[in-house]
């Protein structure tokens, strides 16, 4: 097997994995805290970040471009200040001087930051820095990643980067690099579900179509690992990581030699069948372009800020959306297209519960095949390239010269198009239905034609919720109470994940290009805002007024949350991992 340690990447892909590291790291950090200030350098901005109270040692960074929403790129090397004299640092000798800095530890999610803490935090950093550089050794195809355009699977397996604001974007654990290259979309990895049988008395699942979970799951199942299904049970798909992790606990153990659970096999690559499962940038959610439908599983890793297991609840929010959206207005319908996830299923414990790490689901593989030019919008705007390279913006100037355009003409088209065929829907979604989509980048699946977005598959049920709207609107429904939003969830929330994640995440990569102002285009996004809030009728208005007057917007702190080592996915309140910012819909354009 290829080995992946840092020592098989070259110095060219250290610091390229460095750059891009730091840039993230520092992104999260200047967001989440006020101990920094600015300072100017020819066209350059200097973020002063102070080490100790006395101010006499402290890191300075260079920000090639700093964006309404903080998202900067950082030059290296990083800069160190001791009293009047200046030495140029790595990124992973700032992350130490961070570490050993009073300051740190003061923040109320961390408390008191012990040596272990610490330790683990600076692990998983270098760690995540180290996986960015291993990925990038190991691709043939990196110019084709920043230049495009990508098909589908291109664009799942080329996030090489990932949260623009995170301390450890990249952080895998427990993979060890051997099982990060067999397994992760970066390595373009690829391989067979393994199958498993459960009694009729462990199996639990549901459906919300006319066919049980089960017999859905079934249809799926290869006929060469079929003869040795058990009569009764039910055929369950699983990622094999997962596989191999649940044959390791000892209460599974002591089912499968019961005779209650059954490890049928791994679906093999031969005469008998040539299909292949590929991780999308998820890690979990398994893409076949022969199959009708995707597997999403659980997955005990932790990967940034959660243990990626689904939940019990999770799984029934696919089913009710599943029933719900036909009943939603047509025209939201037209081109933004929601990927059904309308069944589930798994095995009980000794206890008659859910045991979550085996759950699996099923998603509508909405994909017209591997190439189908639907582009995940977290790889569209990844900082891949050198300042002002992104997909996105090598994408608008092959529109210009596709439909003869300006660039600066081209990237308003193309954030015009964008703003209409896929934020636009989500947030009438909310106004007019009541239907909350907690849209990151990783969830929005962009379909281009000619470069220009025309529609959108959005995919994750799992992330969504209902309003008191949608309750009023349909009293006959039953929905579960961690499937209901308050209006103080929905203006914490959605703005962070559809507005500042998603939508500054474009903003920021065009403007950084250099081809249009960022506040001109928050300007047009602020206009469409205002627009749908005058024609709105009988709509609940609660998130486009809070979006168009608020002067702050809540955004979620991932640097100290994952500094603390909290698993946000079991977070009683996850409100308390949130913090302002300056609304950046209020900035006043410069241009028109």
């Amino acid at each position: 097997m290829q080995d992946l340690s840092r020592h098989s990447t070259s110095d060219v892909h250290i610091e390229w994995a460095d750059r891009l590291a730091a840039t993230s790291f520092f992104n999260a950090l200047l967001r989440e805290t006020t101990h920094w200030w600015l300072e100017s350098l020819g066209s350059n901005e200097i973020a002063v970040i102070p080490l100790t109270d006395d101010r006499n040692f402290c890191l300075r960074l260079t920000l090639e471009h700093r964006s309404l929403s903080g998202r900067c790129r950082i030059q290296l090397p990083v800069m160190r200040t001791t009293g009047d004299a200046l030495e140029a640092i790595s990124f992973e000798q700032a992350v130490t001087a961070l570490l050993e800095s009073p300051w740190l530890r003061e923040h109320p999610l961390v408390g008191q930051l012990d040596d272990a803490r610490r330790e683990t935090f600076f692990k998983s950093v270098m760690g995540s820095r180290d996986t960015i550089a291993a990925a990038l050794a190991g691709r043939d195809d990196l110019d084709h990643l920043i230049q495009g355009p990508l098909g589908f699977l291109e664009a799942e397996q080329g996030l090489l980067v990932g949260h623009d604001f995170h301390p450890a974007p990249k952080s895998q654990a427990p993979f060890d690099a051997g099982q990060a290259h067999d397994h992760t979309p970066e390595h373009r990895a690829c391989f067979g579900l393994v199958w498993w049988g459960v009694s009729p008395a462990r199996a639990i699942g549901n459906s919300s179509r006319d066919t049980a979970a089960a017999a859905m799951m079934h249809d799926l199942l290869p006929e060469t690992l079929a003869e040795w299904l058990p009569v009764g049970f039910s055929a369950l798909p699983m990622h094999p990581w997962q596989s191999r992790f649940l044959q390791s606990r000892d209460d599974i153990a002591a089912l499968i030699d019961a005779g209650e659970l059954v490890v049928l096999g791994e679906e093999r690559d031969d005469a008998a069948t040539t299909r292949r499962w590929y991780p999308t940038s998820s890690h979990r959610s398994l893409y076949c372009p022969q199959t009708d439908w995707m597997v999403k599983g659980s997955l005990s890793a932790k990967l940034t800020n959660s243990l990626r297991v689904l939940h019990g609840n999770e799984v029934m929010r696919g089913l009710r959306l599943d029933r719900w959206w036909p009943g939603v207005s047509v025209e939201i319908r037209e081109h933004f297209h929601l990927m059904q996830e309308p069944a589930w299923l798994g095995w009980k414990n000794d206890d008659g519960e859910i045991d979550e790490a085996s759950l699996a689901l099923l998603r509508e593989n909405r994909i017209q095949g591997p190439d189908a030019p639907s582009v995940v919008l977290a790889t569209l705007t990844q900082p891949l390239g050198k300042t002002g390279q992104t997909l996105l913006a090598n994408g608008v100037r092959r529109l210009a010269a596709l439909d003869n355009l300006g660039e600066r003409e081209a990237a308003l088209s193309w954030f015009e198009a964008f703003c209409k065929r896929v934020l636009l829907p989500l947030i009438r979604l909310v106004v007019e239905e009541g239907i909350v989509l907690l849209a990151h980048q990783q969830n929005i699946v962009v379909r281009l034609e000619r470069e220009r977005p025309v529609g959108v598959d959005y995919r994750d049920c799992q992330g969504s919720g209902v309003t008191a709207h949608f309750l009023a609107r349909h009293p006959e429904e039953s929905v579960s109470q961690d499937h209901r939003i308050t209006a103080d969830m929905l203006k914490r929330y959605f703005p962070y994940y559809v507005i500042v994640n998603s939508a500054l995440s474009v903003t920021a990569a065009l403007s950084e290009a250099g081809l249009v102002d960022e506040s001109v285009l928050v300007a047009h996004l602020r206009d469409h805002l205002a627009a749908l809030r005058h024609h709105c009728r009988g709509g609940d208005t609660t998130l486009l007024d809070h979006l168009l007057t608020s002067p702050t917007l809540e955004v979620k702190s991932n640097f100290f949350c994952y500094l603390s080592g909290i698993n946000e996915s079991t977070l009683d309140d996850p409100a308390n991992i949130y913090l302002d910012m300056p609304n950046p819909l209020l900035t006043p354009s410069t241009d028109d």
